[in-house]
């Protein structure tokens, strides 16, 4: 039996604000058919986020990707939104003579308390990060850190692989090629995906950075100037690679042309970076094909 990888698109943003009217219930899976998706990488759309869907708009939290991905089981993953800035203070930085001393206010840890809730309570399997929109640099130790040190504990908790998807065209100094490099450099366990590939901002350096990072995958989501991952390509091959639309806002007919300038007419090659590698990291299997 002739059998092909799944489509596995690793960028779409559904709810409802003011520059996104997606309504998953009704439009999701219409929109993964005409566009040959099989699965379904979704999280929030960036602007307006929130952490609990709130009672004046339950089209967008975490609980509404969770309610998507509970309605859609084998067609959607989910991803969790979190503002690294609602964490605990550890210790005191004012004023100067209290420098250091132990956190003693009844402040509760809002960010690690909701990334726990998103993957042990509703189920999802990693995070969305976008340091650009929500200020913040990737590589910050003090931020950052702590949220994907215990991503990397709810992963061994869950059973689940965690997937972390970073807005990484480059397109500003929070999350430059090197930065994200180094941030998934330094949680291992954990598959990084950066979204956009650093595009035209970090020619030169994507290709670098990257090819010694094994859990640092390049997406090609709106790259349209391949010739910036074209070295990572020679030395790894299609497995650095994953692609996806960056629904609902682009064409999903981008993706062929961009996949095809790296693979040509290589077809393993295409289907591994159209989800094949996805699949391979979550244990999907292939998918038959009707003769």
């Amino acid at each position: 039996m002739k059998t092909r990888w799944p489509v596995i698109d690793t960028h779409c943003h559904i709810g409802v604000n003011l520059i996104n009217t997606f309504v998953a219930e009704t439009e999701l899976i219409p929109y993964l058919d005409k566009n040959g998706v099989d699965i379904q990488i979704l999280f929030q759309v960036n602007e307006g986020f929130a952490h609990r869907t709130p009672e004046w708009n339950p089209f967008v939290g975490n609980d509404y990707i969770a309610k998507i991905q509970k309605m859609f089981p084998e067609r959607v993953i989910g991803l969790a939104t979190i503002n690294p800035w609602l964490q605990r203070p550890k210790t005191y930085n004012y004023p100067p003579n209290e420098d250091g001393r132990p956190m003693d206010l009844p402040i509760k840890d809002e960010a690690i308390e909701e990334l726990d809730r998103s993957i042990l309570e509703l189920g999802l399997w990693g995070l969305k990060m976008h340091p650009l929109e929500h200020n913040y640099e990737i590589n910050n130790p003090t931020a950052v850190y702590p949220l994907l040190q215990r991503l990397t504990e709810l992963q061994k908790i869950s059973g689940r692989k965690m997937i972390v998807v970073i807005h990484g065209a480059g397109d500003s100094v929070n999350n430059t090629a090197t930065a994200i490099a180094e941030t998934a450099k330094a949680f291992p366990e954990l598959l990084f995906l950066m979204a956009h590939a650093g595009f035209i901002w970090c020619y030169g350096t994507t290709s670098a950075v990257s090819i010694p990072v094994p859990n640092l995958m390049l997406d090609l989501t709106l790259n349209v100037g391949p010739y910036s991952v074209k070295d990572a390509y020679k030395a790894c091959g299609p497995s650095k690679f994953t692609i996806g639309t960056d629904g609902p806002f682009d064409l999903a007919e981008i993706k062929d042309p961009i996949v095809r300038a790296l693979t040509g007419d290589d077809e393993e090659a295409y289907q591994l970076i159209m989800g094949g590698n996805i699949a391979k990291y979550l244990d999907i299997p292939k998918i038959p094909v009707e003769q």
